[in-house]
């Protein structure tokens, strides 16, 4: 990671992506796949439980204290193409 960076937005775009802004402006994709298998992680591979990502002191987050930190999405996020990049809109919960 170049820059500290914090999550400002999230939004779960299907059964393991989360679509990301970042407090800088930049947009992204982050496939959380890789985490499935992982501890506390495993309770991503449920859809709707997967779907309630949201950001949580910068990072991204799902209730029952699940998260991961901007710096590890920032490094594994693929970049939103230029001219696909607007802003993500989170849903009010």
């Amino acid at each position: 990671m170049k820059y500290f960076e914090t999550l400002k937005e999230a939004k779960a775009i299907d059964d393991h992506r989360v679509a990301v802004t970042f407090s800088k402006g930049r947009n992204g994709v982050f496939d959380c796949r890789p985490y499935f298998g992982i501890g506390y992680y495993r309770k991503l591979n449920d859809p709707a439980f997967f779907k309630c990502a949201f950001v949580s002191c910068g990072d991204l987050a799902w209730p029952g204290d699940i998260d991961i930190g901007a710096d590890d999405v920032w490094d594994e996020a693929i970049p939103a193409p230029k001219t696909a990049r607007r802003k993500v809109k989170t849903v009010a919960k």
